[in-house]
């Protein structure tokens, strides 16, 4: 019964035909994850400005985590690294630093800043930056 579960789940259509946007969706779930507690720490803990937290912890996430995941897990790269890596940071920061960034100030700027608000900012800022991500990765590492 276990065999055919692992067989049915790992010959579903979705996962057989999307591969690639599965693993990077799993990939970015772990990044959220960790995003979310460093943002969380700075802006609600230590009380700083919601945008400067989102920049910091986005900064640590992707350089901490998210290039190698993507890098080995997601796209499998055969590119070297060292071609990779700067547009990688490039593509990412600008992500977290100009769009998620700019809808988080958007957010709180119309209906003010508050833990829970400036975590649902945080929520619409990772959606959008994922599209953008998901576009310029698969440029980058293919």
């Amino acid at each position: 019964m276990q065999k055919n579960l692992k067989q049915c789940i790992l010959g579903c259509p979705l996962l057989v035909n999307h591969k690639e946007k599965v693993r990077f969706v799993l990939v970015g779930g772990i990044n959220a994850v960790v995003d979310f507690v460093i943002y969380g720490l700075l802006a609600n803990v230590l009380g700083l400005v919601v945008v400067a937290a989102s920049m910091i912890s986005t900064a640590i996430t992707v350089l901490g985590v998210s290039f190698g995941l993507n890098y080995k897990f997601v796209w499998k790269s055969k590119k070297s690294k060292r071609e990779t890596a700067p547009r990688f940071v490039a593509v990412s920061l600008f992500s977290a630093w100009v769009v998620q960034s700019g809808i988080i100030w958007l957010i709180t700027s119309l209906f003010g800043s508050d833990d829970v608000t400036n975590l649902v900012a945080k929520v619409v800022g990772i959606c959008v930056g994922t599209i953008f991500n998901f576009l310029g990765y698969r440029y980058i590492f293919r």
